[in-house]
């Protein structure tokens, strides 16, 4: 179903470029979705997708929007830009309803569960998220003190691994620790007093592996549970990688043992 839109003052198009902001994804229940790649993941993954922007359909989608149930709005670029506040978008945008995944009942029987603890740029949650689904991560745990995970620069850097597996968002210290404990996780956290060689340690089937921010690191409250501690070996100068790099490395290394 295909309807037009022109006018930046639409009621809906006001309300799409509100989700920008936290409180009002949290209130309206939905994010911004953009770009040809993330939008078809979401189409194909279950999330529910409450209408569609585009401003030039791509090849062969036509008959896709011609038959959908769900409302697909062409509109001009500077309605597009109001939506995504980006002057140079992709041309589809989606509204997407926000997903609330339960960590009480994931119960993988193994594998490498990451875990994110103050990290709080966009642009490096996204890049993590993607990197664990990239890597085979089971899933991503975000602690309470890290970005939101539908900020629109995160949903962008996870170029539709967000539909890939789940995430966790809003986890404390304790109910993280007793997840472990219930499922049988060994809990590992980056650090670097007390820590040892990652590349030099035996990786158990079933763990979680935290990784804090290059500023902050991992919190201390969280190295507290922690069973192992664990370090990147480097052999230059620099004293610390930033969290994106950490990260990809530490998930290939973990590959190595699956």
């Amino acid at each position: 179903m295909i309807q037009t839109i022109t006018s930046l003052k639409n009621d809906l198009v006001k309300r799409a470029a509100s989700l920008k902001v936290k409180k009002y994804r949290q209130r309206e229940g939905l994010f911004l979705l953009e770009g040809k790649r993330a939008v078809e993941e979401a189409l194909a993954s279950g999330w529910k997708i409450q209408c569609l922007f585009y401003t030039k359909l791509p090849a062969g989608w036509e008959e896709r929007a011609q038959g959908s149930t769900l409302p697909w709005y062409e509109v001009p670029l500077p309605v597009l830009q109001k939506i995504t506040a980006t002057e140079d978008p992709q041309s589809v945008a989606a509204l997407v309803e926000l997903k609330q995944e339960d960590l009480e009942t994931f119960a993988p029987e193994k594998g490498l569960v990451l875990v994110l603890d103050q990290i709080r740029d966009p642009g490096n949650l996204g890049t993590l998220i993607r990197t664990a689904d990239a890597l085979g991560a089971v899933a991503v745990v975000l602690m309470e003190n890290t970005a939101d995970l539908y900020n629109p620069k995160v949903v962008r850097s996870t170029m539709g691994s967000l539909f890939h597996l789940p995430v966790f968002t809003g986890v404390s210290v304790d109910q993280l620790a007793a997840w472990c404990r219930k499922r049988q996780f060994a809990l590992w956290a980056t650090a670097l007093e007390g820590a040892e060689d990652v590349t030099k340690l035996q990786w158990p089937e079933k763990v979680a592996l935290v990784l804090g921010s290059e500023a902050e690191g991992v919190s201390g409250e969280l190295l507290a549970k922690a069973d192992q501690k664990v370090k990147i070996p480097m052999a230059g100068h620099a004293e610390s990688l930033n969290v994106a790099i950490a990260g990809g490395i530490l998930l290939f290394e973990s590959s190595l043992h699956r």
